[in-house]
């Protein structure tokens, strides 16, 4: 499988067509933020809602709501429904309920990428937070910085296959040799071309 169908299978949103995954502990996932939010909703009424699909009691969910409202930068919206929210305030809302969660595992991909600057340097800074209590967390990301930031040690895939797990400067330069193109460069002749590495 790619990425996206790995993180699926792990976070039980679709299930393998061979092979079993074992996980211990409790699991979150970011891929699809948002995902499960009513559009007639409140924000609120959402945060509730969300807490509950990913197993967090009322209880729980009310003494982390401040906190939660506070990070995803929407309380003037609170009780205005998510259909008036940009998709930004959904993201920034969604990210918010999850990383509020506690879970032994997080995983999350490229998500956060359409968020604003000031909500993904907060947002990573979570993950941090979030790691360094000694929780796991699975960041999927083509973003190099953000992987360094994050990341101990890394995976690299290629087509479904794992091809190499090392820490992370390891991982991210043999990622990098992998994905230097080459380029076709046409001269003046018509039947001469010139590959150029990238």
């Amino acid at each position: 499988s790619g990425k996206s169908t790995l993180l699926k299978i792990l976070s039980k949103i679709t299930l393998p067509s061979k092979g079993e995954v074992k996980i211990k502990g409790s699991l979150a996932s970011l891929l699809e933020v948002g995902t499960g939010f009513h559009p007639e909703l409140t924000g609120r009424e959402n945060i509730y809602l969300n807490g509950a699909i990913n197993g967090m009691s009322n209880k729980e969910t009310t003494r982390k709501l401040d906190e939660i409202v506070s990070f995803a930068g929407v309380e003037k919206y609170l009780d205005t429904p998510v259909k008036r929210y940009s998709s930004g305030m959904v993201i920034r809302l969604g990210f918010s309920v999850a990383a509020h969660l506690d879970p032994d595992i997080l995983i999350t991909d490229e998500v956060l990428a359409v968020a604003d600057l000031n909500f993904r340097e907060k947002s990573i800074d979570k993950l941090m937070q979030i790691s360094n209590s000694g929780k796991t967390i699975i960041f999927v990301s083509h973003n190099l910085t953000s992987v360094r930031r994050l990341c101990k040690t890394a995976i690299l895939l290629d087509k479904g296959r794992l091809m190499l797990k090392d820490n992370v400067e390891n991982v991210i330069s043999e990622y990098i040799s992998l994905n230097k193109k080459t380029v076709l460069i046409p001269n003046n002749s018509k039947n001469d071309s010139h590959l150029v590495p990238l």
